[in-house]
């Protein structure tokens, strides 16, 4: 008879993650990274804005890419996970060691992901969406680390997701973003949105995705 052995402290917290989303379509995980990790992402993100490495994030891909400051209003910095800055070095690594987990234990078929550090600044918003387009539906989760010191539900910026019901109503969950907290939910269900923020709101955002870059 073979003794299954106990989780280690990280395979917890993937298999909690894993759970959330299979039951729930989200998860939400407190603490992924130690403060000071956190930090040094949070500062390396801020010395690329401030060296006019951000471009203004659009809507759509390819033909229909566009930008619309009506819908969003933030600013983003594409990230290569391969070779991440090193401040981002432990972020990645935790990331892959997790989408291991996921496919390992529940055949997620994760293949690739795409991430970019995200600003928004004061009065920036993300209105009501979805984060897959009409022509692809490669990304299957997405995910944001948030990177933001202090947050208080005052200075706004929540991440809102919205859940149909079987009544034809809807749910919807408010998230602040915390620093250190990750947040992963289904790209193909869950519309959300980003409520207006009242100071500097940073995080790294992007997509767990089914098929490999083509790049």
């Amino acid at each position: 008879m073979t003794t299954q052995q106990p989780l280690s402290q990280e395979e917890q917290l993937f298999e909690t993650a894993i759970s959330s989303i299979l039951t729930q379509g989200y998860a939400i995980v407190d603490g992924f990274l130690p403060s000071e990790a956190t930090s040094a992402i949070l500062q390396d993100l801020q010395q690329a804005f401030a060296e006019g490495r951000f471009d203004q994030a659009g809507i759509g891909n390819q033909q229909s890419y566009q930008m619309n400051q009506e819908i969003r209003r933030d600013r983003i910095h594409w990230l290569d996970h391969k070779q991440p800055p090193a401040p981002c070095q432990l972020f990645f690594s935790r990331l892959q060691e997790m989408i291991a987990y996921f496919n390992r234990t529940c055949y997620l078929g994760i293949r690739d992901l795409e991430m970019h550090y995200a600003r928004y600044g004061a009065g920036g918003f993300y209105k009501r969406h979805l984060d897959v387009f009409h022509r692809s539906q490669a990304r299957k989760l997405s995910a944001i680390f948030y990177l933001n010191e202090n947050w208080q539900e005052a200075d706004g910026g929540a991440l809102v997701m919205y859940f149909p019901q079987e009544d034809g109503g809807e749910h919807s969950l408010k998230v602040l973003p915390e620093a250190g907290r990750l947040v992963l939910f289904n790209s193909q269900l869950i519309e959300h949105e980003v409520q207006q923020s009242a100071r500097e709101r940073c995080s790294i955002t992007g997509w767990l995705k089914d098929e490999p870059a083509l790049f």
